[in-house]
């Protein structure tokens, strides 16, 4: 017999519960990848509710998330990306300039909601990739062959990403780095500024020659004018002076030599050696001789 309890079928009471239980376990083992969501690391959530929209006062992190069913859970990817560029570009005078850059970025995590509801996943290929390119051909298109071969990538680099930054900035994006590889002239135009900068180097090279010889130019004018006066005040020939000079650095060599010294005020002294005065062939030893 079936047992009543207050008027109700206990039986038919168990049943149902049981018909229910297995009814939610069947809603939630064939929905149970839109009510468990896992973020992994790198990675932050939006969700987006049926009734409401987009939730705007919270991004999901890293873990277990549980929604209903009827929600979405849009994941991104947050850590940084990198995206590289080959581009041909035209120059202030119409050649052809080839660059290789690159950009690293990242959305912004405490404004995942509004940059979903604005532009969505593919926020890359819409906003980033086509304002890195428009930036760099600006940039370019400002630019002579010339300019563009004395450019200084380090300046262009800083410039390129505050530019950026101000540009994606808006659209909760961050740029965490922009790179020059390389910029590449037609090889005509390489071979021709090359040639350039080579005559340039060469004529500061003659001028610095030139430059060096006026100096010396005058610092003889001026030896000369010290010769004179000394010789009109001593009344010694500069030659005499100089021949004196010598012999007194030569007599104090360790080496023995014999000194004779002119007669005259314009005598000149004669060096010889100590073998040369004993007679002795000594050719290959033979000291200079000053004569007048």
């Amino acid at each position: 017999m079936k047992k009543k309890i207050g008027g109700f079928n206990t039986g038919l009471i168990i049943r149902n519960t049981g018909i229910i239980l297995l009814l939610l376990l069947l809603v939630v083992a064939l929905f149970s990848k839109r009510i468990f969501i896992t973020i992994k690391p790198g990675e932050a959530g939006v969700l987006y509710n049926i009734f409401t929209g987009t939730d705007m006062s919270r991004t999901y992190g890293e873990g277990l998330h549980i929604i209903s069913p009827v929600n979405t859970m849009i994941v991104y990817n947050v850590r940084t990306h990198k995206i590289n560029f080959d581009q041909y570009l035209l120059s202030a005078n119409g050649l052809t300039i080839h660059v290789l850059h690159s950009v690293l970025y990242k959305p912004d995590v405490r404004l995942l909601p509004s940059l979903h509801q604005q532009i969505g996943p593919g926020y890359e290929q819409l906003i980033v990739d086509p304002s890195v390119k428009s930036m760099m051909r600006k940039e370019i298109a400002g630019l002579t062959p010339e300019e563009i071969f004395m450019i200084d990538r380090g300046v262009v680099e800083k410039n390129s990403r505050s530019t950026l930054s101000q540009i994606l900035a808006k659209d909760q994006v961050i740029i965490e780095g922009y790179y020059i590889t390389s910029i590449s002239l037609p090889d005509s135009v390489n071979k021709a500024i090359e040639s350039v900068y080579r005559q340039q180097q060469l004529n500061e090279e003659y001028n610095y020659r030139l430059a060096v010889e006026d100096k010396e130019r005058t610092r003889k004018g001026i030896e000369a004018q010290g010769l004179r006066e000394f010789s009109s005040v001593s009344k010694i020939s500069p030659l005499l002076w100089k021949a004196l000079d010598v012999t007194q650095k030569i007599g104090t060599s360790p080496n023995s030599k014999l000194i004779f010294m002119g007669s005259g005020a314009k005598g000149l002294p004669i060096l010889l050696s100590d073998q040369m005065a004993a007679g002795q062939d000594t050719t290959a030893q033979r000291l200079p001789v000053i004569i007048p």
